[in-house]
Order: structure tokens, then C-alpha cells, then sequence
């Protein structure tokens, strides 16, 4: 099997919900899991995948 990249996704998106195609389309994002699931209803897209996209910046410890 392909690796899938998924940079341009991850760099996009960072500190937001996206719902996601089965093919990684992006149908839908925001800061509220609420929000994104209704606007993916709205576009009547069937069983999206719904992920939270961690931040890249990295805690710092002092």
C-alpha cells in the first residue's frame, strides 16, 4: 500500500476540526467539532471522518 501524505492537511488546518472524504477532500472545518458536523450535514456528504488537527509548535519546558 501508498503512504498517504497528508502535509498540506495537517499545515492547512492546525488547531482545527476537519471533517474529511473517505479520499481526504476536506468538506468542512472550524474550531468547533458542533460546527464542522453541521456544516457537513448541510452538504449532505455521507459518514465524513471527522479528526482534530494537532498544533505544530511544539510545548517548550523551561
Amino acid at each position: 500500500m501508498k503512504p498517504i501524505d497528508r502535509t498540506e492537511i495537517f499545515n492547512r488546518f492546525q488547531n482545527k476540526w476537519v471533517a474529511l472524504t473517505d479520499d481526504d477532500k476536506v468538506i468542512s472545518w472550524g474550531f468547533e467539532l458542533d460546527e464542522v458536523i453541521e456544516k457537513a450535514k448541510k452538504k449532505g456528504i455521507p459518514n465524513p471522518i471527522f479528526t482534530k488537527i494537532p498544533s505544530q509548535e511544539k510545548d517548550r519546558i523551561l
